[in-house]
């Protein structure tokens, strides 16, 4: 029997060493995906992994099913199988190197010879040992059957396929592979079946909005923003952030997701206000958003307001030498008018104020930069003396 250490060294690596025989369970081999992947090949089978993260309830509930000699007949005999802890080195290797990401645990993960992810499948938990044994035994199933697995799912939904548990089970394919795009289009239409505030509020609601929802835009988005009181009875003991990591999720899928470069300053504002709540005040939210609405403000060409903002945001958040430097380029950069000069001249000698000779990352060349920078912003004002005041004080730098 492994002692302690020796399970502690694997479960890092992800790895967890195959059950005595007496057990008929099902059999996990070890390696990294390459190596899996060769074993799988060898033997012309699919490749399973199941992918478990250390406290999940769900995954500790799983354990005992992968036990049951039905299913370790059936996985053995039909798979190579392997188990892989979510935060492991391995896993992070897999993520990278397949393009994957994890919308929840316990998942499996079935790839072909050629290392292409075929099927996906989260196994519900179930009341009684007997349906939960044939809830792993049907996805099993469905990996094994081509027109059933969820690499299938793209021809099923271009056919009109709408089932809501289709839906549910194709958007979290699509949150799995990456395919944001399609995540918001499946979003959209799951909308469509939950428009009564019962329904949204439902237990059910959450969990799409929580786990499948990735736009400030969609429907139950809105509805969720609107009445996140109701939600608070989803903070739970093993997940006590449960409603305002749906928020963050949410918002920084819209934030830098497929509508980034097209949001408009009102959405992004929207957003920033919709964050905001007691436990989280306005001085810990403002920093997420202030660089997204600066560059609406400037895609809209309205310097006056992005100007006001970052005014706005100086007043609530203590501004270092780093966001001095960053920020008074890039209206320099962006700016499509000159209305914002005089309050970069007062950045400017904040930011000076701020320089820490003794911070490794505060240089001479950065503190010379912000007077060029000042220079620049007085020559488009047409004031050539302070202008070659400030590039002479860079020069001396």
């Amino acid at each position: 029997m492994l002692d302690k250490s020796a399970k502690d060294a694997l479960d890092q690596q992800g790895i967890r060493p195959a059950m005595p025989p007496r057990l008929k369970n099902i059999k996990f081999e070890e390696g990294n995906f390459s190596q899996l992947l060769s074993i799988a090949r060898q033997q012309n089978k699919l490749l399973m992994v199941e992918i478990y993260l250390n406290g999940c309830p769900h995954c500790a509930a799983l354990a005992p099913v992968l036990q049951e000699k039905k299913v370790g007949d059936f996985f053995n005999k039909a798979f190579v199988n392997a188990k892989i802890e979510a935060n492991s080195n391995t896993s992070k290797e897999l993520q990278m190197q397949k393009g994957l990401t994890y919308p929840e645990f316990p998942l499996f993960f079935f790839f072909d010879a050629n290392g292409q992810l075929v099927h996906q499948a989260a196994p519900a938990e179930k009341s009684n040992r007997t349906d939960f044994i044939n809830e792993v035994l049907r996805h099993g199933n469905e990996a094994l059957t081509p027109g059933l697995r969820t690499s299938n799912y793209a021809n099923l939904y271009a056919k009109g396929e709408r089932d809501i548990n289709f839906l549910v089970n194709y958007g979290k394919y699509a949150k799995a592979t990456k395919d944001n795009n399609r995540l918001t289009q499946i979003g959209n239409d799951i909308a469509k079946a939950f428009t009564k505030p019962a329904d949204l509020e439902s237990a059910t609601g959450f969990y799409v909005i929580s786990r499948l929802i990735n736009d400030f835009q969609n429907p139950m988005a809105k509805h969720f923003f609107a009445n996140l009181p109701k939600y608070k009875k989803y903070n739970t003991a093993e997940n006590p952030k449960a409603v305002q990591d749906a928020v963050d999720g949410i918002i920084y899928t819209t934030l830098y997701g497929q509508r980034a470069d097209k949001l408009s300053s009102a959405e992004i504002i929207a957003m920033r206000n919709a964050m905001i709540t007691p436990t989280t005040p306005a001085k810990v939210v403002a920093p997420r958003t202030i660089l997204k609405e600066l560059e609406a403000f400037f895609r809209e060409k309205n310097t006056i307001a992005a100007t006001n903002r970052l005014n706005e945001y100086k007043k609530l958040v203590p501004m270092q030498f780093q966001d001095y430097s960053y920020l008074v380029r890039y209206f320099n950069e962006k700016a499509t008018d000159n209305s914002y000069v005089p309050s970069l001249i007062t950045w400017v000698n904040e930011g000076v104020k701020t320089f820490k000779p003794s911070d490794p990352n505060h240089t001479k060349k950065a503190l010379a930069d912000l007077h060029a920078e000042q220079a620049n912003a007085y020559l488009r004002i047409g004031k050539k003396v302070e202008a070659k005041k400030a590039a002479q004080e860079a020069f001396n730098i």
